[in-house]
């Protein structure tokens, strides 16, 4: 058999499986043309076909596509997963057709003894003293962004838009060190849109050809990935090649020069590549995001706004995960915002052993999603779900909730979390002092998943600047 024909391969066993559902047929789920029906739902509104699925089914239901599936609704069953068995489970279905853009970075990697090696490389570059230093870059974009608008008289704004360009400006600075050209940012920033797209809806796809097949689409998905990893290639060699160790100020470069404290190991180039095209997907892509889903909520309840500029109006900055406490008001709206709108809605696992699900016996190889949308948005978790009421988590340790899931659990939990939080504390504290935030509309657009949870046409909002 050719090399094309070993890569068929995966085609014909999703195609076998689409009508086999070999070992979890007694689980409940769609069969027949409600199967059909309900994958067509996928590929068209996810969000949507979770929650159909779990008014149908209930706390868990069994898919055969894409290769033996089973979405579990059940705090209980996501613990067993991501903490008590989770020697057993290794990333899924999702991360696999993540891996064709990010490469074999934390997010993605299945090998546990060299996830564990980068792990604690990046976890570290990625640390308190890191954040403290990072938060003044931050607060100068920030505010240089701000100023814009004020010279600009901007008074309506996509903060959609504005979000992702502010992000990824933070992101070429902490991350690669730099100010990146027009053009870089331009190329850089179609490539994450593109190629993260066309990954999430290959995951929908009841047949999905492998990217190998010269169709229009997957010529254009690996222009853009070529371009991706082009330019972050060559900002690691410049990096390489006159960087400092003493002088290492970006993420990338103190990757250059990180090691594993327990085993002297640094990162291979194509390492290195992969974890920083995955930082910089999630250092701007999901962080932007977060800020156009908690502005646009903002902007829809004025009296949150000025509880929480009053709380800002003698604050110190924030420099470290401790402003929940400094700033106890602005970090329960962040995680409030977080909740009603996470920006991965879903996540997946494979297990590596049979497992029991209550009942049900789940046979080694199955995919489990994880619906964090639906969990987060449940009135079984959540008194009067879909309302923003930042002060439900008063008095609650956010970490402690097996229903709050927007970075994960257990020792998968993501490596950006600290740095991701306080990016969006440090941008909304001082967008909110500048000025006065209201929804163009009456109501929040709709939400809409590529991989990263988006408004569908932006977040429009109108600005009215508060005079110092």
């Amino acid at each position: 058999m050719g090399r094309k024909g070993l890569a068929l391969m995966p085609f014909f066993k999703n195609l076998r499986n689409s009508f086999s559902l070999s070992g979890i047929r007694h689980i409940p789920g769609p069969r027949g043309l409600e199967f059909v029906k309900l994958m067509f739902h996928f590929k068209r509104d996810s969000l949507g076909a979770l929650e159909e699925t779990e008014k149908k089914f209930g706390t868990i239901a069994s898919y055969g596509w894409p290769i033996n599936t089973i979405i579990i609704y059940d705090t209980k069953l996501i613990k067993q997963v991501l903490g008590d068995k989770r020697k057993i489970y290794v990333k899924g279905a999702q991360t696999d057709e993540m891996k064709v853009v990010m490469g074999n970075g934390l997010v993605t990697n299945n090998d546990r003894k060299s996830w564990l090696r980068s792990r604690v490389i990046v976890s570290k570059e990625l640390g308190p003293a890191a954040i403290t230093g990072f938060s003044r870059i931050i607060y100068e974009l920030t505010k240089k962004r701000i100023n814009s608008w004020k010279e600009n008289g901007s008074s309506n704004l996509d903060f959609s838009l504005e979000m992702r360009n502010l992000t990824f400006a933070i992101a070429g600075k902490t991350l690669l060190g730099s100010d990146l050209t027009e053009e870089d940012a331009r190329i850089v920033d179609e490539a994450v849109l593109y190629t993260s797209k066309m990954a999430h809806d290959h995951m929908f796809e009841l047949f999905p050809l492998p990217y190998w097949v010269p169709t229009k689409k997957n010529r254009e998905f690996h222009r853009h990935n070529n371009n991706l990893s082009s330019i972050v290639k060559r900002l690691l060699n410049q990096e390489k090649a006159h960087s400092d160790e003493a002088k290492a100020k970006s993420i990338l470069q103190r990757l250059v020069y990180a090691k594993n404290p327990d085993t002297g190991e640094g990162l291979s180039d194509r390492e290195l590549k992969d974890e920083v095209i995955t930082l910089l997907i999630a250092g701007y892509e999901t962080t932007s995001n977060s800020l156009a889903w908690i502005f646009g909520l903002l902007a829809n309840h004025i009296d949150i706004q000025d509880e929480l500029r009053e709380e800002l109006r003698n604050a110190e900055e924030i420099t470290s995960i401790n402003f929940k406490n400094s700033h106890p008001k602005l970090y329960r709206a962040i995680v409030e915002g977080i909740r009603l709108y996470t920006t991965i809605p879903m996540s997946s696992r494979k297990n590596l052993e049979d497992d029991q699900f209550g009942e049900y016996k789940v046979p080694k190889g199955t995919s489990i999603v994880i619906p964090v949308w639906n969990i987060h948005r449940s009135e079984k978790h959540w008194d009067d779900a879909l309302r923003f009421n930042p002060k439900r988590f008063e008095g609650v340790e956010v970490n402690r909730l097996d229903h709050y899931l927007p970075f994960s659990k257990g020792e998968r939990r993501c490596v950006g979390e600290n740095f991701s939080l306080i990016e969006v504390a440090i941008i909304v504290s001082e967008v909110l002092k500048s000025y006065k935030l209201e929804l163009e509309g009456t109501s929040l657009p709709r939400a809409v998943s590529h991989v990263s949870l988006k408004p569908e046409n932006g977040m429009p909002i109108k600005l009215t600047r508060i005079e110092a």
